[in-house]
């Protein structure tokens, strides 16, 4: 049985939306900005790769 009610976000799912945040702002940074593809692109990499660790190292998802 789920402890939360019925539509409140999980963790994960918070977790999972800022990884698509932050590439998809990396890409934006990128196209509308002078921002170089590189910069852009290993910024956003990082932002999602730490949301990524936290979420399945630091704090692993566990049944029950």
């Amino acid at each position: 049985m789920n402890p939360f009610p019925a539509g409140v976000p999980t963790r994960f799912d918070l977790l999972l939306f800022v990884v698509g945040a932050a590439l998809l702002s990396g890409g934006l940074a990128w196209v509308l900005s002078p921002v170089s593809l590189l910069p852009a692109s290993v910024g956003s990499s990082l932002v999602a790769g730490l949301a990524m660790f936290d979420g399945l190292v630091r704090n692993p998802p566990t049944d029950g």
